[in-house]
């Protein structure tokens, strides 16, 4: 028997004795995990990133390594707001890593158990510790009774927008970095060229803070039962220490967290169920008509989906062929209709018309509804153009219909700083137009705006058709501009305002399904199984690698793409 095939059999041995395990544990548990007692409190932690889905790993879940995810806390709430074992639901919130939209989201998701006659309660040790706190008080006050640690601070100081700038960078290190764009608001470029906000970047910047901020304070008004006036004041006066967050009515009581459990418990009943536990007892719309949701996150590539480690650039890759194929097998599927979430800053113009291409097709078929999470935004917005309607969040961040591309010059950074020099034979007078070294000629400036005009004047036929607008029209809401999702419907680049549960209403609508017909949600891309995964780790990491080595190798950015807007972090 050779090294290899001895190696084989021993990670199929572990494999199975995992698996055995894993089994046991399962089955050992299983009537137990589905008991929900009468009279229970509902459980919920969150805390740190909340993806739109979790990692499917059985493994991490039975470690406690599992992280929530929206479609984990929309799933119970909703199953919870009409469960009469559910009398109420407990939330402990620690520091949130997650967009205006998700908690958006989440507070809807809480008002419908509030709106259920149910009580909800939420927890907080603190809203940041010497760090804003804005984003995790917005959360906790969507429940009826908010509750502070002693020690806690309430630092509702408003929210910002930082932008960086590596223009100084490129200047001490010899790089010339070159930008074109079409408009004054297509603003990535700016990372590379400018110091500093531009006037047109300065305004939109504004324009969107200021919609961000009102409805920040109009959520915490509502909940809170103050006037927008008051909740301005509150937080042009923050950051308060507990006693002075009480006495502000922001919060209802002060208590430690066995204090808090203790009360909860009294008022209730003293049976708990976690998030995991509930939802193991059954997740709601898993039987009845189908309806597909695809699932679309992530910078856009073409190829096949997954996650770059590249530094400020990175993260998850939406492949243009995963969700393509993704599509095709909806079409195949029997499903009545298709929620198309998106959460995407955009990305590569080919990969985002491979994916818009697929998704027109089914929705030539059956309705499309695209909803959209934190960002869609470029290319994420043009991934959208030919689906029936589209729903947003009003803290969604949309629209950046607009185009850049362009190099970073570094010869002299090679030759001054470095001290590495290039021998170069070109055989033709544009061969090195998409190199890192020599700046453009005039000639490769113009032919490299030509390819820009070429995808701006696709983008905005694209919009054009699918809003029902002139090319006028949506040139004029164009040129880069960013806005929020309830902006956007202003502009009508959106139809209505809402989360996930919205957009699963509208294609409910346009299927001809009843309002409360029950429907089994069907998501795509699907997921291999696990062992499949486990047995594929040596491929699946090659491929990685690979991806990592292609990007190392091209200084300008390989997830940028023409049609990408920069994040736009709002503290």
């Amino acid at each position: 028997m050779t090294s290899r095939s001895k190696a084989l059999v021993a990670v199929f041995s572990l494999v199975g004795v995992l698996a055995l395990g894993l089994a046991v544990t399962v089955f050992g548990i299983r009537g137990l995990a589905r008991h929900v007692p009468g009279n229970a409190v509902l459980a919920i932690d969150l805390a740190g990133p909340i993806p739109e889905q979790a990692p499917d790993s059985p493994l991490g879940e039975l470690l406690g390594q599992r992280v929530v995810s929206l479609q984990d806390l929309r799933d119970a709430l909703v199953k919870a707001s009409t469960d009469a074992r559910i009398r109420a639901v407990r939330v402990r919130v620690e520091d949130i890593q997650a967009g205006l939209a998700t908690a958006q989201e989440i507070r809807a998701l809480l008002d419908r158990v509030n709106r259920a006659g149910k009580s909800t309660t939420a927890y907080m040790d603190t809203a940041g510790e010497f760090a804003p706190g804005n984003l995790q008080y917005y959360v906790a006050s969507a429940c009826r009774r908010v509750v502070l640690n002693p020690m806690g601070d309430i630092n509702l100081t408003g929210l910002r927008i930082q932008t960086p700038f590596a223009r100084g960078t490129f200047d001490k290190l010899g790089i010339d970095p070159e930008f074109p764009g079409i408009g004054d608001y297509k603003t990535a470029r700016f990372f590379y060229t400018e110091r500093d906000f531009t006037p047109a970047h300065r305004e939109m910047m504004t324009w969107l803070l200021d919609s961000f901020t009102e409805q920040l304070v109009g959520g915490i008004a509502d909940s809170r039962k103050m006037t927008p006036a008051e909740v301005r004041a509150l937080i042009t006066r923050a950051p308060f220490v507990a006693d002075d967050a009480l006495e502000a009515r922001l919060v209802d009581r002060l208590a430690d967290w066995g204090e808090f459990v203790e009360e909860v418990q009294k008022g209730v009943g003293k049976d708990e169920v976690s998030l995991w536990r509930y939802l193991k007892s059954g997740r709601p719309d898993r039987s009845g008509t189908t309806v597909a949701v695809v699932v679309a996150g992530g910078s856009i590539m073409r190829g096949e989906s997954g996650y770059s480690p590249m530094p400020l650039f990175g993260g998850d890759v939406m492949g243009s062929e995963t969700i393509a194929r993704a599509f095709r097998q909806v079409r195949d599927s029997g499903a009545k209709a298709v929620v198309f979430r998106v959460n995407s800053p955009g990305g590569s113009a080919i990969a985002s018309e491979v994916i818009r291409t697929e998704m027109e097709r089914t929705a030539k078929e059956i309705p499309v509804v695209v909803s959209m999470g934190d960002v869609a935004g470029s290319g994420g917005y043009w991934i959208t153009c030919g689906a029936q309607r589209i729903v947003a969040d009003p803290g969604t961040i949309t629209a950046s219909i607009g185009v850049f591309g362009g190099h970073l010059a570094m010869e002299k950074f090679w030759a001054d700083k470095l001290g590495v020099t290039w021998g170069r034979i070109d055989g033709t007078p544009n061969a090195d137009m998409f190199d890192s070294l020599d700046p453009w000629t005039p000639e490769q400036r113009a032919s490299a705006q030509r390819l820009l005009d070429r995808i701006y004047g696709s983008f905005l036929d694209r919009v054009a058709s699918s809003r029902k607008m002139s090319r006028d029209e949506v040139d004029a809401v164009g040129r880069g501009r960013v806005f929020t999702g309830a902006q956007a419907v202003d502009k009508g680049l959106v139809d209505r305002l809402g989360g996930f549960d919205e957009a699963l209403a509208v294609a409910r609508e346009l299927a001809g399904l009843e309002a409360d017909a029950a429907v089994e949600l069907v998501f795509y891309p699907r997921t291999r199984p696990f062992l499949q995964r486990l047995m594929d780790r040596d491929a699946d990491t090659a491929a990685r690698l690979a991806g990592i080595l292609k990007e190392l190798d091209n200084p300008t950015g390989a997830l940028l793409g023409p049609v990408w807007q920069p994040p736009i972090v709002v503290r």
